[in-house]
């Protein structure tokens, strides 16, 4: 499939998603206010079963860990810009300035790259398994790691987590066991021709198959009119540097090592997600500012429907 075909197929099918999600949420069907529901059942239980499911039946590459430092790269560049740009050009004060670097830094790979690269590339499992690994590696761990710690830097509330908390959360949270799990299961070389087995994972597909829907339930039930007043240009800047910027230096990444395959391309679109929704999540717990992270990542979605489609034309 042609990428900007597939690319564009994917946003058609995602917003068709998210606009029944609108219309079922106008007949008070769902509410906004059952987000967190959809949130725990995404990141606790779907997300965690797919990255399992895809990467314990898969050889896993060390080369994969080259994609994720790719993605690492961008990452800290953005990061310094935009720290950069909040602190000497918007004036932004500290707790916004904390938000603004998490919106404009990490992207929404686990609740966005995994199902797009699942719909692009046609269901092939090896550039699933590979798109799983980098992201866990290029931004779930690194926005666990850093995000916390980004937002108490800047926030205004003393938080009381200590660091063995803190390195609990990074290491316990579900999407990182499964992603342990997934590779002991790989390499202990553990049948998976049995009857038992195969019941097991048949299932587990079930299960994945879901979780494009589900986040778009995520997204519609987040979506409220954006306040652009005061704030345009932080969510232009916001946006310039997640959805334009750090693909741009990915992409110069793989140019210089004159290489281009399904799984830089994989890459390449990884690095283009929009802002995380975790971002709102480390603002609100440790006082930095959770309204303007919430309208970033708000903000980067919408752009992120003609954003995406863009960069597939370059790659």
């Amino acid at each position: 499939m042609n990428l900007f075909h597939g690319a564009s197929s994917f946003i058609v099918l995602f917003l068709s998603l998210i606009l029944a999600v609108l219309l079922l949420r106008r007949c008070k069907v769902i509410e906004a206010d059952q987000n967190p529901i959809f949130s725990k059942l995404l990141t606790s239980f779907v997300l965690p079963v797919f990255i399992f499911s895809q990467v314990a039946n898969l050889q896993v590459e060390y080369s994969y860990l080259f994609f994720g430092a790719a993605i690492l790269i961008s990452e800290l560049i953005t990061g310094i810009a935009s720290w950069a740009t909040g602190k000497w050009i918007l004036r932004l004060d500290r707790p916004s300035t904390g938000a603004f670097i998490l919106g404009s830094t990490f992207g929404s790979v686990s609740q966005i790259g995994n199902a797009f690269l699942k719909v692009v590339f046609d269901n092939n499992a090896a550039v699933s398994a590979m798109g799983v690994v980098t992201g866990q590696f290029g931004v779930g761990l690194p926005v666990n790691i850093v995000g916390p710690v980004v937002a108490k830097s800047f926030g205004d509330v003393e938080s009381k987590h200590s660091l063995f908390g803190l390195i609990k959360s990074i290491f316990m949270n579900p999407p990182t066991i499964a992603l342990i799990l997934g590779v002991l299961w790989n390499r202990l070389n553990i049948p998976s021709d049995g009857f038992i087995v195969k019941m097991l994972f048949e299932g587990l597909n079930v299960v994945s198959a879901s979780m494009t829907f589900l986040v778009a339930v995520i997204i519609g039930l987040s979506l409220k009119s954006i306040q652009m007043k005061g704030i345009w240009i932080v969510l232009i800047l916001a946006a310039f540097f997640q959805l334009a910027l750090q693909p741009f230096i990915t992409y110069g990444i793989f140019s210089i090592l004159n290489e281009q395959n399904a799984h830089h391309q994989a890459t390449l679109f990884l690095s283009a997600m929009p802002a995380t929704p975790l971002a709102v999540v480390f603002c609100a717990r440790y006082g930095a500012n959770p309204q303007l992270a919430s309208q970033i990542v708000i903000f980067t979605c919408i752009l992120s429907l003609i954003s995406i489609p863009i960069v597939s034309l370059f790659i």
